[in-house]
């Protein structure tokens, strides 16, 4: 039974991922009590269910935890005797902010009047124990809801086996992502973008794979980073780790950092199982 607790900053999307889950055939319970999490999962254990997929329970703000003083202790006691993956879902604050404002809702901690930048920092710090303890952090600063359900079918939509390995594209301009494990900076590469017949083309258009793979040290940086990773991987996945998240930047995340990802994901993907790539910053047109 492939158990998942989902966790995240009010506003972020976790109520939107427990509903993706749900599609993909969880077995979804929203703000169940943390004293109760135990005996779910044990029932689910003792008696699986062949209907669903796996059990997913969001814990968050909202969440009576009576009778646990200290989450992080309760956290730790779980994992001893069960075996589960945290998932938490975070944006930054500005984008947290922008989200509130336009759904004209209330953060859970504004009902005494509480300014929205107090609430959504006073929530960071009371969700710590969850982010510190979290298996994987889904950065949604920058994903639409399509983005969101696209990623959430990548990792959790079909049964996985060893260490999901996800690559994927972005602007520095719009900042790094916030769940990158490692970050690869391809600004010192020829940007396409200050020719005028290459700039309304990504990096998967041939003519732009072409202009850059003119440049010598295209291959030499290419041979390095894949290199590098293929060394690296391999420690990842013997340190037990469930997830690796490869982040790969130009400026504008369209033109450098589409063509490094795909390359490196397509040299990873014959050495590896579990590699998926992404374009975040990327125009979908």
């Amino acid at each position: 039974m492939h158990i998942i607790i989902v966790s995240g900053s009010s506003g972020s999307g976790k109520s939107s991922a427990l509903n993706q889950l749900e599609d993909m055939g969880f077995y979804c319970v929203d703000n169940l009590p943390v004293t109760l999490v135990e005996s779910l999962i044990k029932h689910f254990e003792e008696a699986p269910s062949s209907a669903y997929t796996g059990l997913a329970i969001c814990i968050d703000i909202r969440t009576e935890d009576a009778g646990v003083n200290d989450l992080r202790d309760f956290l730790k006691g779980l994992r001893e005797k069960n075996t589960f993956e945290l998932i938490f879902f975070d944006a930054t604050a500005q984008a947290l902010s922008k989200r509130f404002n336009e759904t004209r809702r209330k953060h859970p901690l504004s009902e005494d009047g509480l300014p929205l930048t107090d609430a959504l920092a006073i929530e960071r710090i009371i969700l710590e124990p969850l982010i510190s303890a979290a298996d994987l952090i889904i950065d949604t600063s920058e994903m639409s809801p399509y983005n969101q359900r696209e990623v959430m079918q990548q990792r959790f939509g079909k049964a996985r086996s060893g260490m999901a390995i996800s690559i994927e594209s972005f602007g520095f301009k719009k900042g790094a992502p916030l769940n990158a494990d490692i970050v690869l900076d391809m600004r010192m590469l020829a940007n396409p973008h200050w020719e005028p017949e290459l700039r309304a083309f990504t990096g998967q258009a041939l003519q732009v794979k072409q202009f850059i793979e003119a440049h010598p040290e295209t291959d030499t940086v290419a041979n390095d980073c894949i290199s590098m990773l293929l060394k690296w991987v391999p420690l990842y996945q013997k340190s037990q780790r469930a997830y690796l998240t490869i982040a790969v930047g130009c400026t504008g995340g369209k033109h450098r950092s589409v063509y490094m990802t795909e390359r490196i994901g397509e040299a990873l993907s014959r050495q590896f199982e579990g590699v998926s790539v992404t374009h975040r910053d990327m125009p979908k047109s």
